[in-house]
């Protein structure tokens, strides 16, 4: 529920909602609509919880799909 109401980072800083789903043991997936620095780690931070790993999945329009990690391609722009 915090993470659908935004958090306060430091300070005032303030982020957007964000919608943050379970999947699994101790894994979420959570969607941001902004960027702020180190926002995933600070914002579970305020709730008291440490991250180990994060894996960005999709930015926008772009996901990975079968991309294998560790690898990469070229971006095909609209």
């Amino acid at each position: 529920e915090a993470f659908a109401q935004g958090l306060i980072l430091s300070g005032d800083e303030k982020t957007l909602p964000a919608v943050l789903r379970p999947v699994g043991n101790q894994r979420a997936e959570i969607t941001l609509h902004e960027g702020k620095y180190h926002q995933v780690r600070r914002m579970f931070a305020a709730k008291g919880v440490h991250v180990v790993a994060l894996e960005r999945i999709r930015v926008g329009d772009w996901t990975l799909g079968d991309l294998a990690p560790g690898s990469w391609r070229a971006l095909e722009l609209p």
